[in-house]
């Protein structure tokens, strides 16, 4: 079965869990979409507190914020699958639903169709899912379809940690380079990245219980 039609399946279950619940053609395959010159604006500034991502891409700001409305229209769910280890799936899901809009990172087991929450940005708050050195051990994973700086600025969001290296927010201002942002903006759009999360998290470790964490290690894979 492809990956998309696993999450399709798997997300069932979550959405279900909404009263009332959201029908399963709400979910919509977002896979293709980074590969859309506004979707880094928009994923940045919408979901990664940068307001500077609006206007640090050859893109106008006008059609970075449309494209952000696309993102977040209640009609449709976006969801973004990442391959992790040992089978793993991690899905990036836009929860377009009223006034508990925001977003969760929910983790799939290998070889199930259940799905867990790891975080839960706005609405009711879960997490952080991970520190940021398991951010870039996973970021750095084998992927046939995503680079390691696509996956370090989609997972970006859900970390949490309260001993940040000090390397951090030059290896973010990289990743934003190499999905087409404009280096003189570099240094200010990850020093807001960092600034968003902490506005989320505050200065926080992860926290997820024992069996939660237990999975998450498994799906990280070898430290890199």
């Amino acid at each position: 079965m492809a990956v998309w039609q696993t999450a399709a399946v798997s997300l069932r279950r979550y959405l279900r869990g909404f009263q009332p619940p959201v029908d399963d053609s709400v979910p919509t395959d977002a896979g293709s979409w980074p590969a859309d010159e506004l979707f880094w604006p928009a994923f940045l500034l919408s979901v990664g507190g940068s307001r500077t991502a609006a206007v640090a891409f050859d893109a106008d700001p006008a059609d970075v914020e449309a494209y952000a409305e696309k993102l977040h229209h209640p009609d449709s769910w976006p969801f973004i699958t990442l391959r992790l280890a040992s089978g793993y799936r991690l899905h990036v899901v836009f929860r377009n639903v009223g006034t508990d809009a925001g977003w969760d990172y929910l983790l799939q087991p290998a070889g199930t169709d259940m799905v867990v929450t790891l975080a839960a940005l706005e609405g009711h708050f879960r997490g952080p899912a991970y520190s940021w050195r398991d951010l870039v051990s996973v970021a750095h994973q084998p992927d046939p379809t995503r680079s390691a700086a696509e996956r370090l600025l989609l997972l970006l969001p859900a970390m949490g940690d309260a001993g940040l290296p000090a390397d951090a927010e030059r290896l973010i201002a990289a990743a934003f380079v190499a999905v087409g942002g404009r280096r003189r903006y570099r240094r200010e759009v990850s020093r807001e990245l960092l600034q968003a999360s902490r506005r989320f998290w505050g200065a926080r470790d992860p926290d997820a219980s024992p069996d939660l964490m237990a999975m998450f290690a498994e799906a990280r894979g070898p430290e890199h």
